[in-house]
């Protein structure tokens, strides 16, 4: 796997310092009081399951016997198990790369209430391997029980010395004291790229220390918290782990002496020539006679297209089809695509590459595009951080307009990338011209017309017909394909939420299956929509919640709302009142309109006069970042949505 691989590193930090009124930076292992051994709950935090007692990741550069440098980082943890719920956390796993990564010295042992500490013998401790690139350590801890405390240490060095690994302060639990050390000798320059700000303790200073046979300068750094409050799980949030203070170093530069500085961040056009010139990447789909059996098996699939668009479907179906994605993410090709294409399955960076030699080969424009996936950061576009790209997908140019190709499944048409590469922006590995974008898909629409027969006693005979567009057609075809109940139907998942006791009577799709367009689907239920009270008789008239709940119920958003792609949802109901009754009150009609036009919501609803019930309820976010300082606009907006959807309607019994 590609990475990029320098000999050398030194430290870029601002600090003060102030101290907390006890510092644990002295603990050492196995160090357990009778306070912590009988406390019953954590101090900050009564209602925690679990509580950090101590956490420490301690990181070196040393010099290997054949003089190159390697990172060592010893990690050191004691966690308190205050519930029964707490104790999965007693199964340790540690992963890591077996390329250049080695895990050793481990250690650990359980302190319990009465007094006694036991210790994992090695035999208890298993190595497995974990994925194509990983292994894992796995062990569990004895004789877990409320009160107890589990420990454990280890060291992992890394031969890769450019991206240390990323230390988070703050957990789902409570953190009595966390901390970060580094000692870094000075021919090497980090720059930090972290979040954390208002440490416990802030330190930086200098000390000679051995590196290389000799003693030069290190830079000894200590960050530390301490009474950390659990962070807060909020909903749509991407990219969470930014938000959570944490220690994140990259290197830049490396000087010994006597030598001029190697620069670790050069610029992106130079990256770029760079990745250009590989054999996993630039040159596995530029180079016909690594791809060229792959070429003769999908040139057929060519006949009868026309357009550019035509062409790049077939080659695309072509790669989806043959190529089954092994689960893996990369940027590269690390085997030529005519080796995929005789194994019948890749990584994502496989699959990508091979798409992109076809294209090339039927002469339409296209591009290799790098992918920050979400949840793994938000992108840096400031300096060539290579390490932030999981994925590559295809830009090209098909009858004038820009598409994104991003093959592992076929029933998820061209112009649509996967979920997960919905993090906003993309870099664009053009060797004439690099650059970043916005990863911009087509909104995704879903219109629902039910007709609705509703008898006295709040049943309804409910007939819809759907269409599903963009990602709700993709979303819709997998739910009808892997469903293993009714449950699990596209429309009846989120009704059921509203009327768990509905009944589907049929459901199908109303036309072939097309899948690069929209999913045409019909579906006939049962459901109890209403409730009879004396003479009155309530009904709720909406199937389908567009918006959770949750999203208005947060009182202070520290995440921006993240929904991945624009998205409208239409809902157009006609309502057969039952013989007897008349209409007493109907939802407000409403219209609702953000100043920027992002976000509208309308409701309008109206007696017909002839026994039916008329309603139209219509959703749609073309913005799909909010930032939190927008949100308690954006709470309003959301809380009358909600009221919207959980309108009713009140039918009044005349005879």
């Amino acid at each position: 796997m590609f990475r990029f691989i320098l000999a050398s590193l030194g430290l870029l930090l601002c600090c003060t310092n102030l101290f907390s009124q006890k510092d644990y930076s002295k603990y050492k292992f196995g160090t357990v009081t009778d306070g912590d051994r009988e406390m019953t709950v954590a101090p900050i935090d009564s209602s925690a399951e679990a509580y950090v007692l101590f956490d420490q990741l301690r990181l070196e550069v040393l010099q290997t016997s054949e003089g190159r440098p390697i990172l060592h980082e010893y990690r050191h943890r004691q966690v308190k198990l205050l519930r029964e719920s707490a104790f999965g956390r007693a199964d340790i796993e540690i992963v890591y790369n077996r390329d250049n990564e080695r895990v050793s010295s481990i250690k650990a042992v359980i302190h319990l209430p009465d007094g006694s500490s036991e210790k994992i013998p090695k035999r208890e401790i298993i190595r497995e391997r974990y994925d194509d690139d990983r292994d894992i350590y796995k062990f569990t801890f004895p004789g877990v029980t409320a009160g107890a405390i589990i420990e454990y240490a280890y060291l992992k060095t890394d031969e890769y010395i450019t991206v240390p690994s990323r230390y988070y302060f703050q957990e789902d639990i409570p953190v009595r004291w966390a901390e970060y050390r580094a000692a870094i000798p000075e021919y090497f320059n980090y720059v930090s790229l972290s979040n954390a700000s208002k440490y416990t303790v802030s330190t930086s200073s200098k000390e000679n220390r051995e590196f290389g046979g000799k003693q030069i300068s290190h830079s000894i750094s200590h960050w530390a918290y301490s009474d950390l409050e659990p962070y807060t799980d909020q909903p749509y949030v991407n990219n969470f782990n930014d938000y959570v203070p944490h220690i994140r170093l990259q290197l830049a530069s490396v000087r010994y002496p006597g030598q001029t500085t190697q620069k670790v961040f050069s610029d992106w056009p130079t990256v770029v020539k760079d990745l250009d010139g590989y054999t996993e990447f630039g040159k596995a789909y530029r180079n016909r006679g690594l791809y060229n059996k792959v070429w003769s098996a999908a040139e057929s699939s060519l006949t009868g297209a026309t357009t550019e668009l035509e062409k790049a479907t077939a080659l695309y179906n072509f790669v989806a089809g043959k190529i089954s994605w092994n689960g893996d993410y990369s940027i590269l090709s690390n085997r030529t695509p005519n080796k995929v294409l005789d194994a019948a399955e890749g990584t994502s960076g496989e699959m990508g590459i091979m798409l992109l030699a076809l294209l090339t080969e039927a002469g339409i424009e296209a591009q290799p595009v790098l992918v920050p996936l979400r949840n793994t950061g938000t992108p840096i576009e400031l300096y060539p951080l290579m390490a932030q790209f999981r994925h590559v997908m295809v830009l090209a140019t098909l009858d004038g307009k820009p598409t994104f190709l991003d093959p592992n499944d076929i029933s998820r048409p061209p112009g649509l990338p996967r979920f997960s590469a919905l993090n906003h922006r993309a870099f664009v590995a053009e060797t004439d011209n690099p650059h970043w974008i916005d990863l911009s898909v087509p909104k995704a629409t879903q219109t629902i017309m039910a007709t609705v027969i509703l008898d006295e006693e709040g049943m309804a005979d409910v007939d819809i017909k759907s269409r599903l567009s963009s990602y709700y057609g993709f979303t819709g075809r997998n739910r009808i394909e892997e469903m293993e109940g009714d449950a699990d139907l596209p429309i009846v998942i989120s009704s059921i939420k509203m009327f768990p006791e509905l009944e589907v009577i049929s459901h199908e799709v109303a036309q072939e299956d097309v899948r690069s367009g929209p999913l045409k689907y019909n579906l006939q239920m049962k459901v109890p929509m209403g409730q009879r009270v004396d003479d009155f008789l309530y009904v709720q008239p909406i199937l389908c919640p567009v918006l959770d709940k949750a999203l208005a119920d947060v009182e202070t958003r520290l995440y921006p709302v993240d929904f991945g792609y624009p998205w409208t949802e239409r809902y157009v109901t006609t309502i057969t009142i039952p013989e007897g009754y008349a209409v007493d009150e109907l939802p407000e009609s409403i219209r609702l309109k953000s100043e920027d036009g992002a976000m509208s919501a309308t409701m309008a609803a109206s007696d017909k006069g002839d026994g039916t019930i008329s309603l139209n309820f219509t959703v749609s976010i073309l913005r799909t970042i909010f930032q939190p300082q927008e949100y308690a606009v954006l709470q309003d907006m959301f809380r009358r949505i909600i009221e919207m959807q959980e309108s009713t309607i009140v039918l009044k019994k005349t005879k």
